[in-house]
């Protein structure tokens, strides 16, 4: 009878401890599963271009208006070489933070996984991970990426966000371009001989799968830029020793 009790006890516990498991498991795992087939490179491209953008002339503020303040004087400007040591170390402390809270995209996975859980099905989820597996998904998951980057080119040049030839982001420019360009040709592919790819991009799933990736995940990334730009002033830090180290520089070329 011991034994028995001990029996029903111990299922007991099992049941409860099982139940007490969230119920979405599998679905969570299968939208993380299509988060991490999308290749946002292009969307990285152009926020490192806009962020390094906003990285230099936040940093030229900054130095202008200690210039000002510390009396300087004129030639402490864009052309000195010493203004230059203190722009390269703000604008480098800028981007590695960049890096951290933009570029790796770690932050946009764990919403985007929330955004599928909260929008699809999990027998939705099933749909997409089998079409996007096929070669023609393979190719519409281009699409749909390089959608998702020229909505966020868009906003942020709607916006006024983006200024033409900003001296110091030609490489992240070029990279942006050619990034974009090789997107483009990737993902193209002949829909008329492709019927399952029109009879998908029709399909309920598939609108609305497109949908929340290229306006709401755009969003998103859109929604960090401009937080990042607005707090990028506030992010500079004048006392690392290589800005002092450089306007002390500049301070013994201008007494010599």
């Amino acid at each position: 009878m011991q034994l028995l009790r001990s029996a029903i006890l111990t299922a007991a516990l099992v049941f409860v401890c099982t139940a007490s498991l969230p119920a979405s498991a599998s679905k969570i795992d299968k939208s993380q599963q299509l988060v991490n087939l999308h290749d946002l490179q292009c969307s990285v491209a152009i926020g490192d271009y806009f962020l390094k953008q906003e990285s230099l002339l936040a940093a030229r503020d900054y130095l202008a208006r200690i210039g000002g303040e510390q009396g300087l004087g004129r030639e402490w400007n864009p052309a000195n070489v010493h203004w230059q040591q203190a722009e390269d170390a703000i604008v480098g402390g800028l981007m590695r933070q960049m890096q951290r809270e933009y570029s790796n995209m770690e932050w946009l996975s764990e919403e985007w996984v929330g955004l599928n859980d909260r929008e699809l099905s999990e027998k939705d989820m099933d749909v997409l991970l089998q079409h996007f597996g096929s070669e023609i998904g393979r190719k519409q998951l281009m699409i749909i990426d390089h959608s998702v980057a020229f909505h966020v080119m868009a906003s942020l040049s709607l916006a006024g966000k983006i200024q033409d030839n900003v001296p110091g982001t030609e490489a992240e420019r070029k990279r942006m371009q050619d990034t974009y360009n090789a997107e483009d040709e990737a993902m193209r592919f002949d829909h008329n001989a492709s019927p399952e790819g029109t009879q998908f991009a029709l399909s309920p799933v598939g609108k609305k799968y497109f949908t929340n990736a290229v306006l709401k995940v755009s969003g998103l990334i859109t929604g960090r830029l401009y937080q990042s730009a607005r707090e990028m002033p506030g992010r500079i830090d004048g006392s690392i020793p290589e800005v002092q180290a450089a306007v002390d520089a500049y301070r013994r070329s201008r007494s010599g």
